[in-house]
């Protein structure tokens, strides 16, 4: 191992592989970044910091964070190691494309000869690319009963990938490297149907004569070859030519294959743009059914492993605790851990009596936090699992009564208080001291909520469910109303994602449980058992898609706490967990990608 960490002679990740590898782990300010470098990482060589700030629709400080982030000193060192990377780029890619690969070449020498041929060939294919022809293709396609594939030996491999991906956005495909199957199949063709054949020669028979019974049984019928001299050229109604320029006899079909999945790759996506809402409503569901199935690493793992636990504001006690799901409450071992300000008790001005909200975050350095909000007037951000003294927190004032506090990709913290009538950015990016503030007045402001998706702030008032554009800078920020929805009852109350679907959030008010379409812009509910009044918390577990819910019980004299949170799986009741004792408001799952 050398002193970096890698294996001799291995070659070190480039500045855009590791941007690419680092991502899912990205803030949504750090994304914006990472793919406005990654869009165009020439034009990032060339400027300066503040435009390239302005490219992302970010801030210079969060341009600097990310340098820190991928392992880079700063600015000016991401754009010296982007220059040199993409000028070793253009030298890999001016090896002789054409030559032959002596067995003593080496590994290096191999790799940069295959890579070159097969760029070189793509490239080509771009430029040669018939794009009526393929256009045309696609409008058949994406009409078509049926589409047919016929393709053999090393071209079966690209069939079958096209295959499923046309079917993975609704296309009815069929392909066998079977000859004896595809011409079974073949005979079923008819009007209105498509067969396509691949051959990188254009001259495999078996591809040839399935061809022609599906042009003589009246489907459209296409070809993709290398040739534009090849049969297959003339025994199809459309085909569209690759290239692979190597005289390279024994590696020629590499860079062929290449090519060839470039222009599937190319009808595939002009299919998709066709039938754009059916391919995106079909790939989403293919993503939540093949979740389950994805090998997780490190701490999803371990999420995965065990149940979500819950973190409730816990006012009895005054505390914030953290409680297995799988776990009696009524036992100190279902406590994974606890939380509450050093206060002076006997203070009649103290800002902690009654915690109202907290959430688990984590910022882009990869630090974990708990957001705490309390009725009593604090806003606190407290490192987990540390614990200890707030890294950042104001006292908000009893009169203001906060309700919602939520952290902000740059580092500031967005506040709701129900009596104070208010939403509020704070910049506690600046330090433990920032108590300025950035001010939206909504009446009965209850919760605050940051969505990634979106890039925008939401808050639920009495009346209103706001989204709202959150400018300026770290330090002195901004706040701007870009849109506002009437709520379908009054006195709204919780608002949260509705986890494993982008596009919804959970709304409560006094009256019911509503879910809003953040796309379409409208509510909808229905008679579910989780849909019932003065619901105070409500949230998914994006892992197990389980729903908590807090709501007071009738006979309590606290007629807004609870000592009981109820889960749900689909629409019917699963379980509850009573805390003795207690005097839960809100109760939130423990997971930074939940709440």
């Amino acid at each position: 191992m050398t002193q970096d960490g890698s294996t001799p002679g291995a070659q070190v990740p480039t500045v855009l592989e590791r941007i690419a590898a680092a991502r899912p782990t990205f803030s949504a300010g750090l994304i914006r970044v990472a793919d406005a470098i990654s869009r165009n990482p020439e034009l990032t060589a060339n400027i300066g910091i503040v435009e390239l700030a302005q490219t992302a629709g970010t801030s210079v400080g969060t341009v600097t964070r990310f340098c820190r982030v991928i392992g880079l000193d700063g600015y000016t060192a991401l754009r010296l190691a982007l220059a040199a990377e993409l000028g070793q780029a253009a030298a890999d890619l001016d090896a002789d494309p054409t030559g032959e690969i002596e067995p003593s070449a080496s590994a290096r020498d191999t790799v940069k000869l295959i890579a070159a041929s097969s760029v070189n060939a793509i490239r080509r294919t771009a430029t040669l690319l018939d794009t009526d022809a393929l256009s045309r293709l696609a409008v058949a396609v994406d009409e078509a009963r049926q589409v047919q594939i016929f393709a053999f030996g090393g071209s079966a491999q690209v069939a079958r990938y096209l295959a499923d991906q046309l079917v993975g956005i609704g296309v009815v495909t069929l392909t066998s490297p079977d000859v004896t199957i595809a011409a079974a199949h073949a005979v079923t063709l008819g009007a209105g149907d498509v067969a396509i054949a691949i051959s990188h020669s254009g001259t495999a028979q078996h591809a040839l004569d399935l061809l022609s019974v599906a042009r003589e049984r009246g489907a459209f019928t296409a070809g993709i070859t290398s040739s534009v001299h090849a049969p297959l050229v003339t025994e199809a109604d459309l085909t569209l030519v690759t290239t692979a320029r190597s005289t390279t006899a024994r590696y020629r079909g590499t860079a062929g294959r290449h090519a060839q999945l470039f222009v599937t790759d190319a009808l595939y996506v002009r299919v998709s743009q066709r039938r754009a809402s059916q391919a995106n409503r079909l790939l989403t569901l293919a993503g939540q059914a093949t979740a389950p199935y994805q090998t997780r690493t490190g701490e999803h793992r371990a999420a995965h492993r065990t149940p979500t636990p819950v973190v409730v504001t816990e006012q009895a006690s005054g505390r914030i605790l953290v409680l297995d799901t799988d776990q009696d409450w009524a036992t100190e071992s279902a406590v994974r851990w606890s939380w509450r300000p050093d206060v002076d008790a006997d203070d009649p001005d103290r800002p902690w009596r009654w915690p109202t909200d907290a959430r688990l975050r984590r910022d882009a350095s990869g630090q974990r936090y708990v957001l705490v909000a309390d009725s009593y007037g604090l806003l606190a951000q407290v490192r987990y699992p540390q614990g200890g003294a707030p890294v950042w927190s104001v006292h908000a004032g009893a009169a203001a009564n906060p309700h919602g506090i939520e952290l902000l990709p740059d580092g500031n913290v967005a506040a709701a208080a129900s009596t104070g009538g208010w939403v509020r950015v704070y910049p506690a990016s600046q330090g433990p001291g920032a108590d300025g503030y950035a001010e939206d007045r909504l009446p009965g402001a209850h919760e605050v909520l940051w969505r990634a998706e979106d890039g925008a702030l939401w808050a639920i008032g009495d009346e209103l469910l706001v989204r709202y554009q959150v400018g300026g800078s770290a330090a002195a920020p901004t706040l701007r109303r870009a849109a506002s929805h009437d709520l379908p009852t009054a006195g709204g109350h919780d608002l949260q994602p509705v986890a494993g679907d982008p596009r919804l959030l959970w709304v409560t008010t006094v009256h019911g449980v509503y879910r809003f379409d953040t796309v379409a812009g409208r509510f909808a509910t229905g008679a579910r058992a989780w849909d019932r009044p003065d619901v105070k918390s409500v949230g998914t577990d994006r892992r197990s898609g389980a729903v908590l819910q807090t709501t007071p019980k009738p006979d309590d004299e606290c007629d807004w706490c609870t000592d009981q949170v109820d889960f749900y799986l689909g629409d019917e009741p699963r379980a509850s967990r009573t805390l003795p004792g207690g005097r839960i408001y809100r109760a939130r799952w423990f997971a930074v990608d939940s709440n």
